[in-house]
C-alpha cells in the first residue's frame, strides 16, 4: 500500500471515529438530561417527605430496619480491626457528639459514621435489599445515626431522613446494572447516604440534588472478589461510603458542586454498563422499598441462604451423614455464581462461599457466627465436604431475579441414590419473614456482645418510641452503657 493510500486510510478510520465519538457524545448528553431529572425527583421526595405521607407498616418496618442494624453495628463494634480503628479516633477525628459503638466516648459524626459504618457490615448480619442487590440500611443507618447526634434531631426527622435515604438508594441500585468485577458496596448506596444528611441539614431541593450528584462522583469502585478472598478492605468501604455520604452535602453547602447528570456516568458508563431510569419515580412516596428487605439469620452472604436452606431441607428429609456425600452440586443464579470457591482463607472469605456455607451446614446444623470462626473453617472434615461441591448458574433461576433469590441442591450419596431441594424465597425476606420474636431475640443477642443487659432492654423499648423522642441523643446515653 502507498504513503497516500495509507494517509487516506488513516483519515478515513479518524472521521470514522469521530462520527461515532460525537454520536456517543450526543447520547450521552441526552443521558446526562434524563439522569438530571432524576436527581431532581429524587430530592423532591426527600425534600418534601413527611410522616403523614408515611402509612403505619412503613413507619413499623423501619423501625425494625433501625432496630436490626443497631445491634450489628454494636456487636460488630467487638471485632479487633473495628476496635483498632476506633482507637485510631484521636488521630483521625476531632470532638463531637456522635457514639462510637461499643465504646463510651463520642466523636466527630464523620469519624463515627466510619467507625460503625465498617463495624456494621463486617458479621454479614446487616439487612439487604434484593432489588438494590445490596444492603441499604448499613449505608445510610450508621451516617444517620451520627449526624442526628451531632445535630440534635428529634427522633421523627431522624426516621423520616432514613426512610428517605434508604429508599433513593434502593431505587439508583434498582436502576444501576454493574460491571462483573464490580461488588455493590461502596457504589450507588452513596446517593441515598447523602439524601438522608441532605434532609437533616434542611437543604432544599437544589441543592439535595446537588449533594447525591456530587456523591456519585466520590463513590468507591470496590472489588467483587475482595470479599471471596476473605479481604475486610470490603468492610472499610460500607464506612467510607458513610463518611463520604456526610461529606458530600456538606461541601455542597460550602460551594462545590456535582457534575450533571452524574448516575448515568458512573453508574451506567464506569462502575456499570447500563443505568435505566425509566420507571425509577413512577410509583415514589406512594410505594416504599424498605417494605420488600431482608433480615438475615445465617451469619453470611444472602446469596448462600437459598442453598444452605436447600440442604437444610435435605437433611430433614433424607437419613444421610456427611460421609454418605459423594458430590453436591448447587445450581444458582447470576451473580451468585461468584462465590464458587470451596477453599475460603479465612472466616470471612467462608462468609462469601457457597461450598463452605453448604458444607458447614451439613457438618454442623448452623450457619451462625460460629460456623465462621476460623477454629471452623479449620475443620478437615468440613473442608473435605467444601471440595465436593460445585456451584453453577441455572439461567431458568436467573431469570427469576430480583422478585426471587433461588438456588436448587442435588446430593449424589456413594449408594448412588440423588437427593434434590429446590428453594425459591429463603427466611427473612419479606416474601418469607421472620417472626417479630425471631427478630427481637436477634436483636438482642447481637447487642448484648458489647452493651449491659439493662442498656439492652431500655433501647428496646425507646426504639419502638422513636417517632416520640424529641432528641435523639436520648439514645447515646444508652448506646453507651457498655460492658467492662
Amino acid at each position: 500500500m502507498s504513503e497516500n493510500s495509507i494517509i487516506s486510510e488513516g483519515r478515513k478510520h479518524y472521521s470514522e471515529k469521530l462520527n461515532v465519538t460525537a454520536d456517543g457524545l450526543k447520547n450521552q448528553i441526552s443521558d446526562r438530561s434524563r439522569s438530571l431529572e432524576v436527581s431532581k425527583v429524587l430530592a423532591r421526595f426527600v425534600r418534601n417527605l413527611s410522616i403523614d405521607d408515611l402509612s403505619k407498616g412503613v413507619c413499623d418496618q423501619g423501625l425494625r430496619v433501625i432496630r436490626d442494624t443497631l445491634g450489628t453495628m454494636l456487636a460488630g463494634a467487638a471485632l479487633p480491626e473495628v476496635r483498632e480503628l476506633a482507637e485510631m479516633v484521636s488521630t483521625l477525628g476531632c470532638s463531637g457528639c456522635s457514639t462510637l459503638m461499643g465504646r463510651k466516648q463520642t466523636t466527630s459524626p464523620h469519624i463515627a459514621a466510619l467507625v460503625n459504618g465498617t463495624g456494621a457490615v463486617s458479621l454479614e448480619l446487616d439487612e439487604g435489599n434484593q432489588y438494590a442487590t445490596n444492603h441499604p440500611a448499613v449505608h445510610v443507618l450508621p451516617v444517620t445515626l451520627a449526624a442526628a447526634e451531632e445535630w440534635n434531631r428529634s427522633g421523627i426527622e431522624f426516621l423520616i431522613a432514613f426512610i428517605a435515604g434508604y429508599e433513593v438508594a434502593v431505587r439508583i441500585g434498582s436502576a444501576t446494572h454493574l460491571r462483573e468485577a464490580v461488588h455493590p458496596f461502596g457504589t450507588h448506596a452513596i446517593v441515598g447516604t447523602a439524601a438522608a444528611v441532605s434532609r437533616l441539614l434542611g437543604l432544599d431541593v437544589e441543592q439535595i440534588a446537588q449533594a447525591m450528584d456530587l456523591a456519585a462522583g466520590i463513590c468507591i469502585a470496590s472489588s467483587q472478589t475482595a470479599a471471596n478472598t476473605g479481604a475486610s478492605v470490603r468492610n472499610l468501604i460500607t464506612g467510607l461510603t458513610n463518611h463520604n455520604g456526610l461529606l458530600a452535602p456538606l461541601l455542597v453547602r460550602a460551594g462545590f458542586t456535582g457534575e450533571p447528570g452524574s448516575f448515568n456516568v458512573v453508574f451506567g458508563s464506569i462502575l456499570g454498563d447500563s443505568f435505566k431510569d425509566d420507571e425509577l419515580g413512577d410509583d415514589l412516596g406512594r410505594e416504599f422499598y424498605i417494605n420488600r428487605n431482608y433480615f438475615k439469620t445465617h451469619a453470611c452472604s444472602r446469596w448462600n441462604h437459598a442453598p444452605i436452606e436447600a440442604m437444610a431441607a435435605l437433611i430433614a428429609g433424607a437419613s444421610f451423614e456427611a460421609e454418605d456425600v459423594e458430590k453436591i452440586t448447587v445450581w444458582t443464579y447470576d451473580p451468585a455464581t461468584r462465590l464458587s470457591w470451596n477453599d475460603p482463607t479465612n472466616g470471612y472469605a467462608a462468609k462469601h462461599s457457597i461450598p463452605y456455607s453448604v458444607a458447614v451446614r451439613l457438618v454442623r446444623g448452623a450457619n451462625d457466627l460460629k460456623a465462621y470462626s476460623e477454629d471452623t473453617i479449620s475443620d478437615p472434615h468440613i473442608k473435605a465436604i467444601a471440595r465436593r461441591v460445585v456451584v453453577l448458574e441455572d439461567p431458568a433461576l436467573t431469570a427469576m431475579l430480583p422478585d426471587l433469590r433461588p438456588a436448587r441442591v442435588e446430593v449424589i450419596l456413594r449408594t448412588g441414590r440423588i437427593l434434590t431441594e429446590t428453594v425459591e424465597r429463603p427466611r427473612g425476606g419479606f416474601d418469607n419473614p421472620l417472626t417479630e420474636d425471631e427478630l427481637t431475640d436477634k436483636f438482642r443477642n447481637l447487642a448484648g456482645i458489647t452493651l449491659t443487659a439493662p442498656s439492652v432492654a431500655a433501647l428496646e423499648k425507646m426504639l419502638v418510641n422513636l417517632p416520640n423522642v424529641e432528641d435523639i441523643t436520648a439514645i447515646s446515653s444508652l448506646l453507651q452503657e457498655v460492658k467492662g
